[in-house]
């Protein structure tokens, strides 16, 4: 059987949103539940048979033997599975309409590179209350400011039927990781011969957009972060106790992301300015920048986003065993992770292109993004440099956490291909790491630069 997937591009002759027009009408959102799923992908499979129904995602009960509630670590839900194919330097050709430039790029360098191939599941599963506010949402949000900020939508996807590039975006950067987290994770970035630099820390997250307690009027009215994050590191030694308040809004025109960092040398909290957003991430030896993180983060204020379409692609998805069952010392190979511990599956994917706009500077011109319909945070991205020569790839599995109904935010890696170097963010496997997800919104101070001192002692 001919398993090549064919190019889905339903190309949009769709203006790139200037205007502040609302979402979708209401008959076009009572597609949602039918043929769309409640949070707007396609309910059905796809013709190969390679990308199933959507049936509802992994169940908040379902959890297999060798899950530990309270672990804050998640086992793979699919233990027994093995690998239906493999695709390899010899039958590249069969698959090349489905892999990301960046994975067409790492054959070329690696002849013994491989991508195991798994059977599909469509695990993303949400709680009720944010699907409901999905469906609010599909004829409630609205771009405004050229598509840099986001009005009338709250608890849920953004836009379920995007029109434009932006919105497309926007669902990204909202994509549903719950409410709050804390974590001790590790950080890698590894050169060619294998040698690999740790950095280790804890992380705190919170998401204002997905607190219960709070609402669309509520966003637009006192101006809420959607994203605070507060990271504070231990190791390497001459950055211990360093840490970094990271905010930003749903309107960056007017409340700018903002940047705060304590240092334990001088005892004191800053607040950072001027940081351009192709900055290199030094927890990741630069070798993905502030822009990158997540695949995106930021401000949208850079680039031109085109909508494409859709296309059929193999992305890394349900990578528990990487992130969680295994030590750094398993994964980290040289010149590329470990392919017996990377899975891979047929998803479809929303694909935008990205161009710099005029007078913009960003050591990446053009980037295309490959984002899960059923999760928009997963997925891949190619980056290329001012002549058009392919600079970096990143990769974002989708990894339900099955018991709470949360995707993990904060797990990728990024392959710097000028460097021949690459990067693992947030890393479980090995001890003293842990994920715990929070149900309810930390405590105000906990989140504001005055509480940075306190987070730097370790």
């Amino acid at each position: 059987m001919n398993m090549r997937t064919p190019l889905l591009f339903a190309v949009l002759a769709l203006l790139q949103g200037a205007g502040a027009k609302a979402g979708v009408d209401a008959t076009e959102a009572e597609q949602l539940g039918k043929s769309l799923t409640l949070f707007g992908a396609e309910s059905t499979g796809n013709r190969a048979g390679t990308i199933p129904a959507y049936t509802g995602g992994l169940p908040s009960n379902t959890a297999p033997a060798t899950f530990k509630p309270g672990s804050g670590r998640w086992t793979t839900p699919y233990p027994d599975e093995k690998p239906l194919f493999a695709v390899t330097a010899q039958n590249l050709d069969q698959y090349r309409e489905a892999l990301s430039e960046t994975g067409k790029e790492l054959f070329k360098r690696y002849p013994n590179y491989r991508m195991d191939v798994y059977p599909s599941h469509r695990s993303v599963a949400y709680p009720a209350w944010v699907l409901e506010n999905t469906r609010k949402n599909a004829t409630a949000a609205k771009l405004v400011k050229d598509g840099l900020a986001l009005e009338g939508a709250y608890g849920g996807i953004p836009f379920p039927i995007p029109k434009t590039g932006n919105e497309v975006m926007w669902n990204h950067l909202l994509g549903y990781t719950g409410v709050a987290y804390d974590a001790y994770a590790t950080l890698w970035s590894v050169d060619e011969s294998g040698n690999a630099t740790k950095w280790a820390g804890h992380f705190t997250f919170q998401n204002d957009y997905y607190n219960p307690q709070s609402s669309a009027e509520e966003h637009k009215k006192n101006g809420s972060y959607y994203y605070q994050h507060v990271y504070s590191w231990s190791i390497p030694a001459n950055v211990a106790g360093f840490a970094v308040l990271d905010t930003q809004t749903l309107d960056p025109t007017t409340e700018p992301r903002r940047i705060w960092d304590y240092d334990p040398a001088t005892r004191r909290v800053r607040e950072v300015t001027g940081l351009p957003p192709d900055l290199g991430l030094g927890s990741l030896g630069s070798l993905a920048t502030f822009d990158q993180d997540n695949l995106f983060t930021g401000s949208l204020e850079q680039f031109d986003f085109k909508l494409i379409g859709k296309r059929e692609m193999l992305i890394p998805y349900n990578n528990h065993t990487l992130f969680f069952e295994t030590t750094a010392k398993q994964i980290l190979t040289p010149g590329h992770l470990n392919p017996d511990f990377v899975r891979w599956e047929w998803h479809r994917v929303w694909v935008v292109e990205a161009t710099i706009k005029p007078g913009m500077k960003n050591q990446h011109q053009r980037k295309v993004l490959y984002l899960d319909e059923d999760w928009s945070g997963a997925g891949m991205s190619d980056e290329y440099d001012a002549t058009g020569k392919l600079k970096r790839g990143l990769f974002r599995p989708a990894m339900p956490l099955y018991d709470v109904q949360v995707q993990i935010p904060r797990c990728y890696w990024s392959y710097d291909l000028e460097k021949k170097m690459y990067a693992l963010d947030q890393h479980f496997g090995d001890a003293g790491q842990s994920f715990q997800p929070k149900r309810q919104a930390f405590p105000k101070l906990n989140l504001k630069p005055d509480a940075l001192a306190r987070r730097g002692v370790f």
